[in-house]
């Protein structure tokens, strides 16, 4: 019977200690997340494949994430945006933010919470553009840009995780 009783306990501990584990585990796992978020935000060299396009004043637009990014490679961008701020059309090429430009007034900080909030400017073939990218410690994206001439955009995506495809960026 003592035996019994014995192995009662014993199952009972395990029971209790196994959520404890896989709680500390599961913040281990956010801390890393968020180490390789910052890591990557900070070397000026990473890329956002966005995957929802949200106008003011209409519905989001779900978009396939591998054709629609932006990118930053140290002090330029690169940027493969659907804008359909003058024509709301949406297989229309020429209204979109397909440019290469210099980086003007890049800045960065990242919050108690390990999320990183950037700001610059870009020129781009249809005018000014003011960029605000707040990167989540987990690796989700907002991106909200600004036009000189045009409507302000939104988009929603996820950060580059690859090492070797941002690298070869």
């Amino acid at each position: 019977m003592k035996v019994k009783k014995q192995i009662l306990v014993l199952f009972l501990t395990m029971l209790v200690e196994i959520p404890i584990l896989s709680a500390q585990s599961k913040k281990e796992q956010k801390k890393q997340k968020a180490e390789v978020v910052g890591k990557i935000v900070t070397s000026k060299v990473y890329k956002i494949n966005v995957g929802i396009c949200i106008l003011p004043c209409k519905d989001p637009i779900l978009l396939n994430e591998s054709d629609y990014s932006i990118e930053i490679k140290n002090d330029s961008i690169f940027s493969d945006l659907l804008y359909l701020g003058q024509a709301d059309i949406p297989y229309r090429r020429g209204a979109e933010l397909y440019f290469q430009a210099p980086l003007k007034k890049y800045t960065m900080d990242i919050d108690k919470k390990k999320n990183a909030h950037i700001k610059f400017s870009a020129n781009a073939t249809i005018g000014n553009c003011n960029f605000y990218i707040k990167v989540y410690s987990n690796g989700s994206a907002s991106i909200y840009i600004t036009l000189q001439q045009g409507k302000s955009i939104n988009f929603l995506g996820e950060l580059n995780m690859r090492r070797e495809e941002t690298e070869s960026l």
